[in-house]
């Protein structure tokens, strides 16, 4: 009621508040051609605005003398001076010069301001700049860990199943977004471990609390990877070879004409035989008993390989759509399964495959019927088929070597052979009221249906669950209220309304260890808050928010994936009290140095904490509503830029997850033994340091030179709860550290690119969930392409 009583007061004084100030407004155009996005911005001041589709501007000043600055990527700056008045009104023409040549460095301008604009939201948000990893043989899963607080979670190598951990939430926690629409349908050849880093402009990360536009219902944040939206022609080709048998191809290709017609093609192939060697306990397969002894073993079974293309045709900058794409994602993988979650359980047969099919729409549209109404429209529909295959009578080890079972299946025997069906739609209206007020409603509905294929699978299976519908059908509608001072300071206030209905089979048997499975349906509905804001001082960024969120169980957790995840379709949705503060140090020095520094503290209060549980005799895992669960953290960035000859920088992430339920969640009333322990298998306190070294003009004019380290380190953590067994018998991951080294040469004014890069230069054991063990020593090599043409400007063109 507090804030709606101050969002009134601020609202009533408004005009009031306007009358303190002259107003200077204008266009500008080129050739008599009207230019939107032009920049606008009061020199010595933060005042800062866009020209909108019209090349219309306006700002509100204080009496004064002041310079305009005019600006954009493919015209001329401008500066102009212009004295104002108290309630003085000035209407002023520009007319920009066009720029008859621009290099291919100007892009990276580009991106940066987009960067810098994003980071200057009141939530809480990290960016990382895609294009400056476009040289090495980083796909986005890895770019991510160059961002305080976020840590990737493999099962092994290439193609391996992975999470994302975000401020201490891992996995489901935190959602995925691909230009802002959810990923979490997508399919597995389609996961961030698979896409190089090239298909990307840049990649946000927020924390914690999360704008409505993305309509979503994640507690420990939110990944949105913007990809490169350029109306330009360009083409990019990259081939990259390493250890392990590993290689990977990209093309990405874009082309506009002067008429707004755009056809975008990304494609992409990884291909690994992962048969990086492991040090594990053998399994005898005479007595059936793990070895003491650890022996160093070569992985015989992991050969993985994923094609993936996506095509968009449409137009852009049109009079009825600012964009309006049409899109079709094709992509298929197969992967060999080595072992299960647990690294001594090893497979010598079992595999799975599967196929994506993928129709998209994008729309666009600024001034959408009304002037300052801006309106967007995306929608996907992906079928994918999956086929999971353990079907052998063999029991492994890791030696290779096998004996005949009894029962078929190396684990849990599966001849699976199913359909995901996903369904995504979300609709998005904004109103710029005036310079301090606008408004947003958002809504995004997705719908994930499972259907068996084949009808013998399931009676050689003989489960009757096997038969029942899993569906899950969730809509998130939100709407908030933006208010706007000078670009001082702002706050957006929000509200959120989650839907979910779900369908699968329930275990209703009474019996220890028993099965009566019948078709459930569980439904769920509430509504959530939150604020956010933030203050510019000089060079400085204060930041606040605050969200009560909930997160929605997903397909995943409900129904399993059919190869090591067990569904759990009776899971309740977790709700949280997040709570971010931050400062921003963005100063630029006369001398062209600079330093950036960020640092962000956060406080969760997760209820109904959905927590993956690994079972130890067949490795599978399931997800369980663990009870009260408090997290804690910092995270911290900087980097210094000493003029353009080397960066050096870093960040640190330290996090304190920890149990609070106090009673056991079976009886209601005896004390839980693991109270205020940390919540298991989750690192805590992590970081790494980057340094890069640029030589330019080597050898010929244009040809750069650059030398890059990084330094990775992981504090040791527990597996299990730190409270069971005894000191000796308590399973932890030890501290890891590990370097990497990039060399990059481009030359031909970057339109050719050569790289090699040297990961884990010590050959240190680094590990993952459950001591899963990762790739030791590499080195890979990359030849990369480039060409780039700037769209020639048309007088019919607006």
């Amino acid at each position: 009621m507090k804030l709606l009583i101050t969002i009134l007061i601020i609202c009533s004084f408004s005009d009031h508040l306007y009358a303190q100030f002259g107003i200077i407004e204008g266009k500008v155009k080129s050739h008599n051609i009207p230019l939107k996005e032009i920049k606008v911005e009061v020199e010595g001041t933060d005042y800062a605005i866009k020209t909108d589709q019209n090349g219309y501007f306006k700002l509100f000043l204080p009496e004064g003398n002041y310079f305009l600055i005019f600006s954009k990527d493919e015209y001329e700056n401008q500066r102009l001076n212009i004295s104002i008045k108290k309630e003085e009104n000035k209407n002023i023409v520009i007319e920009l010069k066009t720029i008859q040549y621009k290099d291919i460095e100007d892009v990276i301008i580009k991106g940066k301001t987009a960067i810098q604009k994003t980071k200057e939201i009141p939530f809480s948000v990290t960016v990382l700049d895609a294009k400056s990893f476009y040289n090495s043989s980083l796909d986005l899963a890895h770019m991510l860990e160059k961002a305080p607080g976020v840590k990737i979670r493999e099962s092994g190598g290439v193609g391996s199943d992975m999470s994302i951990s975000l401020n201490g939430f891992t996995g489901k926690h935190v959602k995925l977004f691909m230009d802002g629409v959810p990923m979490q349908g997508f399919g597995t050849a389609f996961q961030l471990n698979n896409i190089p880093v090239n298909i990307a402009d840049r990649i946000e990360i927020y924390k914690g609390v999360v704008p409505i536009e993305f309509g979503t219902d994640a507690i420990g944040g939110v990944i949105n990877i913007v990809t490169a939206q350029s109306a330009n022609t360009y083409m990019d080709l990259s081939y990259s070879s390493g250890s392990f048998n590993t290689y990977k191809t990209n093309i990405n290709f874009g082309h506009t004409t002067n008429s707004g017609f755009t056809i975008q093609l990304n494609a992409f192939q990884n291909y690994s035989d992962n048969n990086y060697k492991v040090k594990t306990s053998v399994l005898d397969l005479k007595t059936n008993v793990f070895s003491s002894e650890k022996f160093w073993v070569k992985r015989f079974h992991g050969k993985y390989h994923n094609e993936t293309g996506i095509l968009k045709l449409g137009f852009v900058k049109k009079s009825w759509a600012d964009r309006f794409l049409i899109g079709i994602t094709l992509g298929e993988e197969y992967a060999d399964i080595q072992n299960a979650n647990l690294m001594e359980i090893v497979y010598g047969l079992k595999k799975r495959m599967g196929t994506t099919v993928m129709p998209s729409l994008v729309y666009e549209k600024n001034n959408f019927l009304i002037k300052k109404l801006n309106f967007k429209l995306t929608g996907n529909y992906n079928r994918n088929y999956n086929k999971n295959t353990d079907t052998a009578a063999r029991q492994y080890n890791w030696f290779g070597d096998y004996v005949p079972k009894k029962t078929k299946g190396e684990g849990i025997y599966s001849l699976s052979k199913f359909f995901n069906d996903n369904y995504s739609a979300t609709a998005n209206l904004s109103y710029k009221w005036n310079e301090m007020h606008s408004f947003s409603i958002n809504d995004v509905i997705t719908d994930f249906k499972r259907k068996k294929s084949d009808r013998v699978s399931i009676v050689e299976i003989g489960s009757v669950k096997d038969t029942m519908r899993r569906t899950n059908l969730k809509n998130i509608l939100a709407g908030s209220y933006k208010f706007n001072y000078r670009n001082i300071w702002n706050a957006i206030a929000f509200g959120k309304y989650y839907y979910e209905k779900v369908k699968g089979p329930k275990n209703i048997s009474t019996v220890t260890n028993g099965s009566k499975y019948v078709e459930n349906t569980e439904k769920f509905n509430i509504t959530g808050y939150g604020i956010a804001f933030t203050y510019f001082l000089k060079d400085y960024q204060l930041k606040g928010s605050f969200e009560k969120a909930y997160r929605l169980p997903t397909d995943n957790e409900l129904f399993g994936d059919e190869v090591l995840e067990m569904g759990n379709s009776v899971l309740k949705a977790e709700n949280s009290m997040n709570y971010n503060i931050g400062m921003i140090l963005n100063k630029e020095f006369k001398n062209s140095n600079a330093i950036y520094f960020d640092i962000n503290g956060y406080y969760r209060d997760t209820r109904d904490y959905i927590r993956r549980i690994i079972e130890q005799h067949y490795g599978t895992a399931t997800y369980v509503n663990h009870g009260k669960v408090r997290n804690i953290g910092v995270d911290a960035e900087v980097k210094f830029y000493y003029k353009n000859k080397y960066m050096i920088g870093g960040n640190i992430t330290y996090q304190d997850i920890r149990n609070k339920e106090r009673y056991s969640s079976i009886s209601g009333n005896r004390k839980d033994i693991t109270y205020n322990d940390r919540i298991p298998n989750v690192p805590y306190f992590f970081g790494n340091v980057d340094a890069a070294y640029y030589i330019n003009n080597i050898v010929h004019k244009g040809n750069n030179l650059s030398i890059g380290y990084t330094f990775n380190f992981i504090e040791k953590f527990y597996l299990n709860w730190e409270s069971l067994g005894t000191k000796k018998s308590k399973y932890t991951l030890p501290g890891q550290l590990s370097h990497d080294i990039i060399i990059n040469y481009t030359f031909n004014k970057g339109a050719f690119n050569v790289s090699f890069e040297l990961k884990n230069l010590t050959n240190e054991f680094l590990y993952d969930n459950y001591s899963l063990q990762k790739p030791g020593r590499a080195y890979y090599i990359k030849l990369r392409y480039l060409f780039y043409q700037l769209q020639k400007k048309s007088k019919k063109s607006i």
